[in-house]
């Protein structure tokens, strides 16, 4: 937020005047006007002072930066087992949005930082009622974990997070022999067989 429309917005809460917040914090009005007007920046010692004035306290928290909009892989385990619902059914129209939302992690992964990349695969996704759809989620976990240089999280060891029988992703059993020779060993030990080209894309 804005940081002249916060202190304006503390201040109002608090119900002082500008002239009021200034003797309680030590300032002039002038200088009040200043920041609320945005016309100067108060250093962050200066703005903490001045919200604790007004009854509220400065909580300055550092987050991982990650891509704008991207979601992890516990919020794409949550979408999913919304979308399968009660009954976990994956029929081809399910499934096709179910791997657009994990293919579409890849570009996400990718513009994060180190940070935001540990982030993005460190929480454990809810079970989403298709074993398939488990396994995924922890084999795009490991690809991308070792792909970054970082290390896997525990929880893609879970026997949840195997599929049996074995899922192949492409749909045309012609294409099962592509598939497996170029599925990433990472997503073969869980039992899902997708060509890693699908998490190439440009």
């Amino acid at each position: 937020m804005d940081v002249g429309v916060l202190l304006q917005q503390a201040r109002r809460a608090a119900r002082l005047t500008q002239s009021e917040l200034a003797a309680r914090a030590r300032t002039t009005q002038p200088a009040i006007a200043s920041y609320e007007r945005r016309a100067k920046t108060p250093s962050i010692a200066t703005l903490a002072r001045l919200l604790d004035a007004c009854g509220h306290e400065l909580v300055v928290q550092a987050r991982p930066k990650i891509r704008r909009g991207a979601l992890s892989l516990r919020e794409v385990g949550e979408q999913l087992r919304e979308e399968l619902g009660e009954e976990g059914a994956l029929d081809a129209e399910v499934e096709r949005d179910a791997l657009r939302l994990i293919f579409g992690f890849a570009d996400d992964f990718r513009g994060s930082s180190l940070p935001g990349k540990i982030s993005l695969i460190e929480q454990e996704p809810p079970l989403t009622g298709s074993s398939r759809l488990d396994a995924a989620l922890a084999g795009t976990a490991e690809l991308f974990a070792r792909e970054a240089a970082i290390a896997a999280p525990g929880w893609v060891e879970a026997p949840s997070r195997f599929a049996e029988p074995w899922w192949f992703v492409s749909s045309r059993p012609a294409f099962d022999a592509y598939t497996l020779a170029h599925t990433p060993a990472v997503f073969a030990r869980h039992g899902v067989f997708i060509a890693r080209e699908v998490f190439d894309r440009v």
